[in-house]
């Protein structure tokens, strides 16, 4: 008995205990803040990809391969150090028709993303595309997977679409000599 109320008064190891119950929760809280901000840099990147794609294509007034490989190229350093060449790139000029909004050109680089057809309709926000008129839309997805793996266990497709109306003439077209 005298046992038990001595152990019962006796706050000396109180302190390590406490830790034992705390340590792990701030552990995940710590891990979970490194693999977020590594999410939202990864999505920065995306966002400053698809912005410069869609730039560097509105700055044009003629799109050829050779400039197409260029802009590529360009976009993947901005995914550096992670893979550039995994995101799913795709550049389309759209044009309006009668109230629809169709595709003029468009072209592709990754697995999983195709290019639009010609004179393909496609869904954009109301206003984007002027009445006659002609703009370049840019997209761009990107597959992230954390390095450390701890609180965000799964992959997930980060992505962002940019438009931009031709800076030079009122299209861009497509040379694909």
């Amino acid at each position: 008995m005298g046992l038990m109320r001595r152990l019962h008064r006796d706050r000396r190891g109180i302190s390590a205990i406490e830790f034992a119950f705390i340590a792990p929760v701030m552990a995940l809280v710590y891990f979970g803040c490194i693999e977020l901000s590594m999410m939202m840099i990864a999505d920065r990147k995306v966002t400053n990809a698809a912005s410069s794609l869609g730039d560097l294509v509105a700055r044009d007034t003629i799109v050829t391969n050779a400039d197409l490989t260029d802009i590529y190229a360009a976009i993947d350093m901005i995914f550096e150090p992670s893979q550039g060449n995994a995101a799913r790139i795709r550049v389309s000029s759209l044009y309006e028709d009668s109230g629809d909004v169709k595709v003029r050109w468009s072209d592709a680089r990754g697995t999983g993303i195709t290019a639009f057809s010609v004179d393909q309709k496609v869904t954009v926000p109301t206003g984007v595309v002027p009445t006659g008129g002609t703009v370049i839309m840019a997209e761009v997805e990107f597959d992230y997977e954390s390095a450390v793996g701890f609180v965000i266990s799964t992959q997930k497709t980060l992505g962002d679409t940019f438009y931009l109306k031709p800076r030079r003439g009122d299209e861009v077209t497509r040379d694909r000599s």
